[in-house]
C-alpha cells in the first residue's frame, strides 16, 4: 500500500508540473513578461500639478473626460467651429452628439477643453492613471493641495473658497453659480518640489483668452472669465473619505448643489467608466483592458510586440516591474554618489596642488625680500646720489634763468621802443603826404579860373 501511495504521489507531482509548465514558460515570452506597471508618486504629482488646485466640481469633469480622449478632441474641434456661442447655448446645441455628460459640461470652458485636446499625451496619461487606480489619483491631489497649503498659496485665492473637512482640502467657488478657472505657475505655488527628476507640467495659455489679473501683485493666481452655470453641471463630486467620484443623473443639474448633497443624494452612485465613449482607443495596461472587456491589445503590449518584431525574442522588455525600477534607481543613485565622491577627491587634490603652488610662490617672495635686506646700503646710496644729481641740475637751471632774465627784459624794452618809433615815423609820413595832396589840389583850383577868362572873351567877339 505504501508503494502505491508513493507512486500516486509522484504521478500527481508530475501532472502538476505539466499543468503549470505552460504558465511558467509563458513568462519567458517577452510579450507576457509585461507586469502591471503602476504610476509612481512622482509621475502622478507631475501630471496632476496643473489641475490639482482647480475647484472640485470642474476637476471631477476633467478626470472623467480624460478617460475619453477621442471625444475630447471631437468636442474641442466642434467648439472652435462655434466660438461665438455662449456657454449655455453651446452645451444645449451639442446634446445630440452622443458625448459623455462631462465632455458636454467642459464645452462651457474652452480654455480647459483646448488644453486637454492639444496636450493629448498628458490627457491620456491622466486618464490611464485614473482608470488604473482612482484612489491613488485622489490621494495625490490631496497631497499636492496640502503642499500648496504649507506654502501659504491659498492666502492669495480670491475667487475660490478653501475649507478643510476631516483633514481633506475642498475647493469651491465663492459665488455658488459662477466658476472661475485659475491660472497659476506650478513651479511656484507648491513651494519646494520634492521630485526634481519629474518637474511639474506647466501650461502657457494663448493670448486670445482673457486673463484677469489680481489687484495686488503678490498674488499667485490669475483668473479666466467667470462662467455662469445655467446648464447641466452639478452632477459629480468627490467622496474624499472613500477616494472615488460619485455621480448622479446629469439632467436637471443646472443649479448649485454642494458636494455633500451630491454624495448623499438618493440616486448617487460611484462613477463607472463607459467603454462605449472610449470609441476604440486602447487601454494602457492588460488589467484595465480585461476589466472593461476590451479585445484590443493594450498600449504596453503593442509596444512590446513591436520591439519583439524588430529585435526578436531576445529583445528585453521595454517596461519593467516595480522592483526592477527601484533597483535601477538605486543603481543610478549609487553611481551618482560615487561620481560625487570622485569629484570631491579630485577637488581636494586640485586644492592641495593649488595650496602647494601658493606656498612655493610665497617662499620665493620671502627669499627675494631676504636677499634685498642684505643689500640695503647700495640701494640707499644710489638713491641719494640720484637725488643729489637732480637737485644740482635744478639749481643750475634756476641760476641760468636768473642771469638770463634781466637781459631778456632789456631786449624786450628795446624792441618795444623801436616799434613805437617806427609807428610815430609812419604817422609823420602819412601826415606829410596828406598836406602835399591838399596843396596840389588848392593850386589846381587857383589856375582853373585864369584859363576860363580868355575863352569867354573869344565867345563874345564871335
Amino acid at each position: 500500500m505504501n508503494s502505491i501511495k508513493q507512486g500516486t504521489l509522484i504521478l500527481l507531482i508530475a501532472l502538476s508540473q505539466l499543468v503549470l509548465a505552460p504558465s511558467v514558460f509563458a513568462l519567458d515570452d517577452p510579450v507576457d513578461r509585461i507586469d502591471e506597471i503602476q504610476f509612481s508618486e512622482a509621475q502622478l504629482a507631475q501630471v496632476l500639478a496643473p489641475i490639482a488646485l482647480y475647484p472640485d466640481s470642474l476637476l471631477t469633469h476633467i478626470l472623467i473626460a480624460s478617460t475619453y480622449p477621442l471625444e475630447v478632441v471631437q468636442a474641442n474641434r466642434w467648439r472652435n467651429k462655434y466660438q461665438a456661442l455662449e456657454a449655455e447655448a453651446a452645451v444645449k446645441r451639442a446634446e445630440d452628439k452622443g458625448w459623455d455628460p462631462s465632455i458636454l459640461a467642459l464645452l462651457a470652458f474652452p480654455t480647459v477643453l483646448e488644453k486637454l485636446s492639444d496636450d493629448l499625451d498628458w490627457t491620456q496619461k491622466l486618464g490611464d492613471a485614473f482608470l488604473q487606480d482612482e484612489a491613488r489619483v485622489l490621494a495625490s491631489i490631496q497631497t499636492l493641495r496640502q503642499q500648496a497649503d504649507n506654502a501659504n498659496t491659498f492666502d492669495d485665492m480670491d475667487n475660490m473658497k478653501v475649507t478643510k473637512v476631516n483633514q481633506q482640502i475642498i475647493i469651491e467657488p465663492v459665488q455658488k453659480e459662477i466658476v472661475y478657472v485659475p491660472v497659476y505657475d506650478t513651479r511656484v505655488v507648491y513651494g519646494h518640489w520634492r521630485w526634481y527628476n519629474y518637474p511639474p507640467v506647466y501650461w502657457v495659455y494663448p493670448p486670445r483668452y482673457p486673463v484677469h489679473y489680481p489687484s495686488h501683485y503678490s498674488s499667485r493666481f490669475y483668473w479666466h472669465s467667470g462662467i455662469h452655470i445655467s446648464f447641466n453641471y452639478y452632477f459629480s463630486a468627490f467622496h474624499w473619505h472613500k477616494r472615488h467620484i460619485v455621480v448622479t443623473h446629469h439632467h436637471s443639474a443646472n443649479r448649485y448643489r454642494s458636494h455633500k448633497r451630491i454624495v448623499t443624494s438618493s440616486g448617487a452612485q460611484r462613477w463607472n467608466h463607459k467603454p462605449a465613449h472610449r470609441r476604440g482607443v486602447a487601454y494602457r495596461s492588460t488589467s484595465v483592458k480585461q476589466r472593461y472587456h476590451s479585445h484590443r491589445p493594450s498600449t504596453l503590449q503593442t509596444k512590446q510586440l513591436r520591439s519583439v518584431e524588430r529585435h526578436g525574442n531576445s529583445a528585453k522588455p521595454k517596461h519593467y516591474s516595480t522592483a526592477q525600477v527601484k533597483q535601477s534607481r538605486e543603481q543610478r543613485f549609487s553611481q551618482k554618489l560615487a561620481k560625487a565622491q570622485h569629484s570631491n577627491i579630485n577637488n581636494s587634490q586640485h586644492k592641495s596642488v593649488k595650496q602647494g603652488a601658493k606656498e612655493s610662490r610665497q617662499q620665493r617672495n620671502n627669499n627675494h625680500q631676504r636677499d634685498m635686506r642684505h643689500q640695503p646700503d647700495k640701494s640707499h646710496q644710489q638713491y641719494k646720489s640720484t637725488q643729489r644729481e637732480r637737485s644740482q641740475q635744478q639749481y643750475k637751471s634756476t641760476q641760468r634763468e636768473k642771469i638770463q632774465q634781466p637781459e631778456r627784459s632789456k631786449q624786450k624794452s628795446k624792441n618795444t621802443q623801436q616799434s613805437r618809433q617806427r609807428a610815430s615815423d609812419q604817422k609823420k609820413d602819412y601826415r606829410q603826404q596828406q598836406a602835399k595832396s591838399q596843396q596840389r589840389s588848392q593850386s589846381a583850383q587857383a589856375r582853373s579860373p585864369q584859363r576860363s577868362q580868355p575863352s569867354r572873351t573869344k565867345q563874345r567877339d564871335h
